[in-house]
């Protein structure tokens, strides 16, 4: 007889989380989708072998008419394989098998996608921070205050001097405004088509004692300082460090740090190759939808403005440069003008498991490049023609109650052994005579 195995499938709700779980004595599976998280791309729901992932009102969410989860997982049909965690960019849908993620098991195929930082090119600055739109980069800089390198003997009365800053040779890292607050940097909100943070910048001369420490710190070489005052006062050397951090469980690689940093010491490597296509553009309402913009997790989608922007998009404009393919624009647009084409995908190649072929073929599903599941051909046999013999009809006995009752156990007993992993995994290997042994063998333990 084979083991009888208790499962108990649950579900918990944190906040912006839902948790499902699949546990047996042997083994515990953990699904954690974080709403908050997902884009609405709907990856994950075209790998799924069982059909269990929904797609939730998609337009209505992104145009905020509705607050719903954009996914809805059948919990009780899911066999909790992975391949909606494995495939989400987002990192919205996490498996764990017992206590390890499957994004840090080598069995399982991983997107490769990456950001990496030139230490040697890199100053660091504030703009890659600044540009990020999912805040995965941060700049941890030591800079210190320049009221605390400048020591003067006395009170110094009005100190003359000349300070300029080249505007041409000016990257606006922020260095200068984050030592002294007499430089004042403006700052923008960035959009696709200008990620540039900072557009403009000042010097409160009233605040400036022509110190020279801020031309010291500039990496550009945009500052010139010059003091005409003979002032009494020792001015410190000045040491600062800095490194910046990526959060690679949030970064999307999407590229924005990369088009911001002004030494070109950020390089991505995103998961897709693809495009995006506007159709019927005309159909577009901006003003009043948004959805492609609001859906966005990289912050691809604006309002053309200019006139060489209207030249070039007619309503609706996008920066493509910055896009990762996930599809969540096409899935939001109420009108169906937006097309995304995923045309390449780079993934790591699993370790060979009965099921890493499959895996494989999911994520060449996601660029319409996975093999047709063959069919079967029936191949007719010809046979010489023989002298038909008569047929003698036999009656067929009318099963009893009895009957019913074993053939029906045997069905139910015969479904049960089909969806086993054992039964699986030898049909995908195309043992069918094994399986057919196998089932065989189990009835008849079974009677």
């Amino acid at each position: 007889m084979s083991e009888q195995v208790e499962l108990e499938i649950t579900m918990d709700v944190e906040g912006d989380r839902l948790i499902f779980k699949w546990n047996t004595e042997k083994l515990k599976k953990t699904l954690d989708y974080d709403s908050s998280r997902c884009s609405g791309c709907g990856l994950c729901k075209l790998v799924c072998p069982c059909d269990c992932i929904e797609m939730g009102p998609i337009p209505e969410i992104a145009m905020g008419e509705i607050d719903a989860p954009k996914v809805m997982v059948d919990q009780n049909e899911c066999s909790y394989c992975g391949l909606c965690s494995a495939v989400c960019l987002t990192k919205a849908m996490k498996l764990k098998m017992d206590d390890e993620y499957i994004q840090e098991n080598p069995d399982y195929p991983q997107f490769v996608k990456d950001i990496e930082i030139d230490k040697e090119k890199c100053v660091p600055c504030l703009l890659c921070e600044h540009v990020c739109p999912n805040k995965s980069i941060t700049a941890e800089l030591k800079i210190p205050k320049k009221e605390d390198l400048v020591i003067y003997e006395e009170e110094p009365g009005k100190i003359e001097g000349e300070i300029t800053i080249d505007k041409d040779k000016c990257t606006y890292c922020g260095l200068c405004e984050r030592l002294c607050n007499a430089i004042e940097i403006s700052w923008r909100d960035v959009t696709p088509n200008n990620p540039t943070p900072g557009y403009d910048i000042r010097v409160v001369e009233d605040e400036c004692d022509y110190c020279g420490l801020c031309e010291k710190i500039c990496p550009d070489e945009a500052i010139k300082v010059k003091c005409k005052t003979d002032v009494k006062r020792e001015i410190k050397e000045l040491e600062w460090s800095g490194d910046i951090k990526v959060d690679r469980e949030k970064c999307l690689t999407c590229g924005w740090c990369k088009a911001a940093c002004p030494r070109d010491a950020i390089s991505v490597t995103k998961a897709f190759e693809g495009e995006i296509r506007l159709h019927s553009p005309e159909k577009c309402d901006p003003v009043g939808c948004k959805a492609c913009i609001n859906i966005c997790p990289s912050k691809v989608w604006y309002i053309p403005e200019t006139l060489e922007e209207k030249e070039k998009f007619e309503k609706i404009a996008f920066n493509q440069d910055f896009c990762g393919f996930c599809g969540a624009c096409e899935k939001a647009c109420p009108k169906d003008i937006i097309e995304v084409v995923r045309k390449d995908v780079r993934y790591t190649k699993p370790n060979e498991t009965p099921w890493s072929r499959m895996w494989e073929q999911a994520f060449l599903k996601l660029v319409g490049k996975a093999e047709e599941v063959p069919k079967i051909r029936i191949v007719k046999i010809q046979h010489e023609e023989e002298e038909e013999t008569p047929v003698i009809e036999d009656k067929i006995p009318e099963l009893t109650a009895e009957m019913r009752g074993k053939l029906s156990k045997s069905i139910k007993k015969a479904r049960e052994l089909l969806k086993e992993k054992k039964t699986r995994m030898l049909t995908e290997k195309g043992k069918t005579e094994k399986v057919i042994e196998h089932v065989k063998k189990e009835l008849e333990v079974a009677q």
